[in-house]
């Protein structure tokens, strides 16, 4: 992994990182002649095979960006139509507005914390700020919340796909089961997906997801015409502050939320300048608000009051630009898993004591294999979908706020 510092004291003109850091990590440093970043080359990853990253090799800008662009985005989406309803909808655009860019904010910020304190991952950087036991409980939570983001996907999948997959090959019936369609791509498609050790090998089908991405949105936006009531007739819903708000706000934030991927991103990004990261930032925020935003206007102002949680359902089963829309909305989430797996398996590992920097071949493939069969399971049996995320919202909120009572106690 490629480290690039470029944070300079002006008043001391040295950089942050110490000699004791340089050695504990074996690093050989080397002065780009073009600039004044000093870049340091940490050969603690061990790499069994040449498919492995190599340290010297990371993601561009822009494939950076699109890597984080399918960490946002996902089941988020489906939902922000029914948060502009709760939140009133000039409201739910302003909250929209400031919470794009306290995410932008956050992830550049969480990434500069890690520089100043040597910490390259969420947990560690937990660790540094909030001790032990805290980190602990921050590494349950990213499992807990990233493997049941994994679900989520698997169930909107098994919504979507069996349907279409009927129309195209009505004599197989092995389709119209909505288990064995999921069972089927999870095996043949996320899981070789899951088995890459870097996000860097992600960027390829990063791009396919964000082109999908932008066909589901294009599709939408075909179909809303047809929907649309008369202008005069669309109300622009304007709500009073109560509970049903803060349920939207909660919607819109999980549309914008990837903290879990973003050193994983951050470390396998070919220029690590802090000024690039919010580059990073800024571009991958950018695309994720305007197809966010785009999509739940749109959808919006065709149903109004009467939008469901998820939008799809709204539309009529039998539409065909629907059904196209939602193969690449199913197809989006089998391109999204694997993100959410790469998080999921370093917390198990932290759990197991594992070195995440320096994993054995057969400690990586047992942990992924076995993460992935946990989140294939229950994504082939549960149904619900806005049960997994009441359970998951209720939980996460429940112990952080068990953790800052705690915090306090102690102080």
């Amino acid at each position: 992994m490629k480290y690039n510092n470029d944070y300079i004291d002006d008043t001391a003109s040295s950089t942050l990182l110490d000699d004791n850091i340089i050695t504990h990590y074996n690093s050989c440093i080397s002065s780009d002649g073009d600039s004044s970043i000093t870049a340091i080359t940490i050969d603690n990853y061990k790499c069994d095979d040449v498919d492995d990253m190599h340290l010297d090799n990371g993601s561009s800008t822009i494939g950076s960006s699109l890597n984080l662009v399918n960490a946002i985005m996902g089941t988020g989406i489906i939902g922000l139509p029914l948060a502009l309803h709760l939140c009133g909808f000039w409201f739910g655009l302003l909250f929209s507005v400031l919470i794009a860019y306290l995410t932008c904010f956050t992830m550049h910020i969480t990434i500069l914390c890690g520089l100043a304190t040597q910490t390259f991952s969420l947990v560690a950087l937990c660790e540094k700020l909030i001790g032990g036991f805290g980190s602990h409980i921050i590494n349950f939570i990213i499992f807990f919340h990233t493997a049941g983001t994994a679900v989520s996907y698997y169930l909107l999948l098994g919504d979507t796909l069996p349907d279409l997959l009927v129309l195209v090959f009505p004599n197989i019936p092995l389709f119209a089961d909505r288990k064995n369609v999921i069972l089927a791509f999870g095996l043949l498609c996320t899981l070789p997906l899951s088995l890459s050790r870097s996000t860097a090998k992600f960027v390829k089908w990063s791009v396919i997801s964000v082109m999908l991405l932008m066909f589901m949105l294009l599709g939408v936006l075909i179909r809303v015409p047809y929907y649309i009531p008369p202008y005069q007739n669309i109300e622009l819903e304007v709500v009073p502050v109560s509970e049903s708000m803060f349920k939207g706000l909660a919607i819109i934030s999980l549309s914008f939320g990837c903290s879990q991927n973003l050193f994983g991103v951050f470390t396998t990004t070919r220029n690590q300048k802090p000024s690039n990261w919010l580059l990073v930032c800024s571009i991958a925020i950018g695309i994720a608000f305007a197809v966010n935003i785009v999509f739940a206007v749109m959808a919006y102002m065709c149903f109004g009051k009467n939008v469901q949680a998820n939008i799809l359902l709204n539309f009529p089963v039998n539409d065909p630009g629907i059904r196209l829309v939602k193969l690449a909305l199913g197809l989006f989430m089998v391109l999204t898993i694997p993100l959410c797996m790469h998080p999921c398996r370093e917390a198990v590992m932290l759990m197991f004591g594992i070195n995440i920097n320096n994993p054995t071949k057969k400690q990586h493939y047992t942990v992924t294999v076995g993460v992935f069969l946990v989140v294939l399971y229950f994504g082939s049996t549960l149904t619900s979908l806005g049960k997994v995320f009441d359970v998951i919202g209720g939980f996460s909120t429940t112990v952080l706020g068990m953790l800052v009572f705690c915090k306090k106690l102690c102080a």
